[in-house]
């Protein structure tokens, strides 16, 4: 007991020293009401960043979008996370939510707040414009579990029995990343759960909340070396043509974004050398107070804290050599932490190539001169721990020019992270919206993915469904030549088995509608994605676009309205055909076609990715007729 007493004074030693500290002017907001605020999030001019904006109102903390102000119920700053009330509804005898006269959930999508995967959103009192749509609108769907097992308690979910088209789908594609809509023409309702288990009964289902997470903060603004501590010194940011300055982090330092202060880097890897570095930063500050004791009992503590991080690292070690071992890529190797941290600047956020719900995806160079992209999964985030080891098992198996290639992983650090090639010229989504590709090259580029995808259909053993094709997925080199990424969705295929039965995940309008219904994985079901991402290539228009019109806003739909109206040139991006021969006119209709034969709404019908692949060869053949000519 005495040990114990006094290593727990040893602690709230350490942790005044820590509170003490002089602090950066990145200073934490005053808690509202009971509720803390941590930073980043500001709730006044002088704490807080300042783009993390929320609003403290008498004792309720508050998230303003665009339209609207919802109550925020719970803050996490470990996962950068938060979590908002979504709005009631009208009366309880109307399935209708109040928000529908700002049209739902809109974030903005230049601030630092998105709307994370975790999110299951029940849309009720739908219209029958919805069943075109990609959701899940069927019988089955899990909104009618909802609103069945809500109807006890009477009220507004009650209300919604009346109206029995409802739908359920889960956050996070490109269209839901900031909108959560309702509106009169769609669905007048919604709830959303977070971590929602549908397993559970109704009745035991979590409070009804829609979840949000904020990208990391940079170091804070400074005008003044006043503003910044001894750690860290006030210069320009190099990232920006404002003028503006930001306290950065002298070297042997790194910005801690949660704990708001520049922390020291970790170097020491050895059980023994840490444990003396503690004894003696523990015994200074408790001199003349029991020394020897806590000396012995900090020691203890710290080798056995280490012991379990050294056994865990150990465990993931050979969890990570198996997936690799277990693959035909010879070239994959293990790297270590050093080495990781050192090709990306210690993780450095100015070498940050882009982040999602799951991780992040940093810019590196090895010490060979070798570019690479390092992905990393989220600390306590299992589902992106379970994609990025997922993703790692199935690059391991695949070897194909137009598939991303895996160059290994890290087994030291507790986050898996997945090391391969770097692709410099960004997506093939990013060139579209900026239509700067010419035909030929999109010819090109949907042939290379198909070829891609059709080795993962029929080469790869087992057979490898990707899950996720969409434009965002595939990457442009400096040649413009395509590479399919982001597996980690993939699945392998069972010889024995003709589909893979999962719950629906994926990208909202690039989803088979079968895979809605019986949530039965296929081959055909990449294929119509790739259906889509043809009309992409097409078109140059987004895959979901709420600023066409009410019925067009699924491109699929769109299209496949217009070739019913035997006007699919329509849909051509005129910019394509502008100045385009015969040859080239009849080649876009010649792909519009091939790509609605992709959309066709029994899989039985579609073709298979070897034999699209095929095709748009015959169609490039075509198109180069007139070079002979």
């Amino acid at each position: 007991m005495a040990a114990s007493s006094i290593f727990t004074a040893a602690l709230l030693l350490v942790l005044l020293m820590w509170t003490t500290q002089p602090a950066l002017c990145a200073r934490r907001c005053a808690d509202c009401g009971s509720s803390p605020v941590p930073y980043p999030l500001s709730t006044g001019p002088d704490c807080g960043d300042q783009s993390y904006k929320i609003r403290c109102s008498g004792s309720q903390l508050l998230f303003d979008t665009l339209n609207n102000s919802y109550p925020i119920t719970s803050i996490s700053p470990e996962s950068q996370r938060l979590t908002i009330q979504p709005s009631p509804f009208l009366s309880n005898t109307t399935c209708i939510t109040q928000d529908i006269s700002t049209v739902g959930v809109q974030l903005n999508s230049s601030l630092p707040f998105n709307i994370t995967s975790s999110n299951t959103i029940i849309y009720l009192n739908c219209t029958e414009n919805l069943l075109r749509s990609p959701l899940n609108c069927s019988s089955e769907s899990l909104c009618h579990t909802y609103v069945n097992g809500s109807s006890g308690n009477g009220g507004a979910v009650a209300a919604c029995r009346n109206a029995p088209i409802c739908c359920t789908f889960g956050t996070g594609g490109s269209s839901t990343s900031y909108k959560i809509r309702v509106l009169e023409s769609g669905c007048r309702a919604y709830r959303s759960f977070v971590n929602l288990d549908s397993s559970l009964p109704v009745s035991r289902w979590p409070q009804a909340g829609l979840e949000l997470q904020w990208v990391s903060p940079p170091e804070p603004v400074c005008t003044a070396q006043s503003n910044c501590d001894s750690d860290s010194t006030c210069s320009p940011d190099p990232n920006l043509n404002g003028g503006i300055s930001r306290c950065f982090c002298h070297s042997g330092f790194h910005w801690d974004p949660i704990a708001a202060l520049c922390a020291q880097d970790v170097t020491c890897q050895d059980p023994d050398g840490c444990g003396s570095d503690h004894t003696a930063i523990i015994a200074g500050l408790t001199s003349g107070v029991g020394v020897a004791v806590i000396a012995v009992v900090i020691g203890f503590f710290v080798y056995r804290r280490h012991k379990r991080i050294k056994d865990a690292q150990d465990q993931l070690a050979r969890e990570r050599e198996d997936i690799l071992s277990s693959g035909g890529i010879k070239s994959a190797k293990l790297f270590t932490g050093k080495e990781i941290k050192k090709a990306t600047n210690n993780f450095s956020r100015d070498r940050l190539l882009g982040a999602g719900g799951y991780g992040e995806v940093y810019y590196g160079v090895l010490d060979d001169g070798t570019v690479v992209a390092v992905k990393c999964a989220k600390l306590g985030n299992t589902k992106g721990i379970d994609q990025v080891l997922n993703e790692v098992r199935i690059l391991c198996q695949v070897n194909h020019k137009n598939l991303l290639r895996i160059l290994g992983c890290c087994v030291e650090l507790e986050q898996p992270l997945l090391v391969y090639e770097y692709v410099p010229n960004g997506t093939l989504s990013d060139h579209l919206q900026q239509k700067l590709l010419t035909w030929n090259c999109r010819l090109n580029i949907a042939h290379a993915t198909a070829e891609g995808l059709a080795y993962l259909h029929f080469s790869a053993v087992p057979p490898i469904y990707h899950r996720d094709v969409k434009s965002s997925n595939i990457l442009l080199d400096e040649k413009w030549n395509a590479k399919v990424s982001d597996f980690g969705l993939s699945r392998l295929a069972h010889a024995d088995l003709s589909h893979v039965s999962t719950c629906a995940q994926g990208t909202l309008g690039y989803l088979d509608p079968e895979y809605y219904r019986n949530y039965q994985l296929t081959d055909k079901s990449d294929v119509y994605s790739f259906g889509v991402v043809l009309l992409e290539l097409l078109t140059s228009q987004k895959a979901i676009d709420f600023n066409r019109a009410q019925d067009d806003v699924n491109l699929a739909v769109y299209v496949q309205r217009l070739v019913e109206e035997e006007r699919i040139m329509d849909a051509v991006d005129p910019a394509l055909k502008e100045g385009a021969s015969s040859l080239e006119l009849e080649t876009m209709k010649a792909l519009g076609f091939l790509a609605v034969s992709c959309l066709e709404e029994r899989r039985q019908r579609r073709p298979s990715m070897k034999e699209v692949a095929e095709e748009i060869e015959y169609i490039i053949t075509i198109a180069s007729a007139k070079t002979i000519e």
